[in-house]
C-alpha cells in the first residue's frame, strides 16, 4: 500500500516537531524560507517551501515541499526531508553538503505515479543581516524512473 499524501504530510510535520522541541537551546537559528525551482526531466519550474530546523552549530533538518507546475501534461509535488551540514567559510557566506528523502506525487493524464527516493546536494548561503539569507542549491533526486537534477534559489527568513 503506497502512503497517501496526507500521510507523508503528516509525518513531516511530526518530525520537524520532534527536532524543534529537541533544538531549543541551540545556535543555529530556526528559519522559514519559499523557493524557486527547476527540475530538469521535464523542465519544470516550480515553488518552495521550507522550514529549517537547528540541531547544533553545524547540524540542521530541513523539511520541504516542492511544487512543479504542469509541464508536458506531467505536475510534481515533492515532499522532502534533508539534513544539511554547515560550514561557515567567512563572514556571511556558508556552505553546506546535504542528503535526505524525497516522496514525489507526479501527476500524469493516464495513472499517477508516487516514488519514494534519495536526495544529494550542496548549497551556498549569503546572509544579508540579521534575519535574512539568500539560498542557491543544487541536488540529485534519485528516484526510480524519475531520476533528475533540481535547483533552487531563495530568500529565508531567520527566527
Amino acid at each position: 500500500m503506497t502512503p497517501s499524501p496526507r500521510h507523508i504530510a503528516l509525518a513531516l510535520a511530526l518530525t520537524a516537531m520532534s527536532v524543534a522541541a529537541q533544538s531549543h537551546h541551540t545556535r543555529q537559528p530556526m528559519a522559514l524560507g519559499v523557493t524557486y525551482d527547476y527540475a530538469t526531466e521535464y523542465g519544470q519550474h516550480g515553488v518552495g517551501l521550507k522550514l529549517q530546523l537547528g540541531i547544533d552549530s553545524h547540524w540542521r533538518v530541513e523539511p520541504e515541499m516542492i511544487y512543479f507546475a504542469q509541464r508536458r501534461d506531467v505536475t510534481t509535488l515533492q515532499l522532502n526531508v534533508n539534513v544539511h551540514y554547515v560550514h561557515h567559510v567567512a563572514g556571511p557566506l556558508a556552505i553546506y553538503p546535504f542528503v535526505g528523502m524525497t516522496y514525489s506525487h507526479w501527476g500524469y493524464k493516464g495513472p499517477n505515479v508516487n516514488r519514494w527516493g534519495a536526495n544529494l546536494g550542496a548549497g551556498l548561503e549569503l546572509s544579508l543581516g540579521r534575519r535574512w539569507v539568500a539560498v542557491g542549491e543544487g541536488r540529485f533526486m534519485l528516484v526510480k524512473q524519475e531520476t533528475q537534477a533540481v535547483t533552487s534559489l531563495g530568500l529565508k527568513h531567520l527566527f
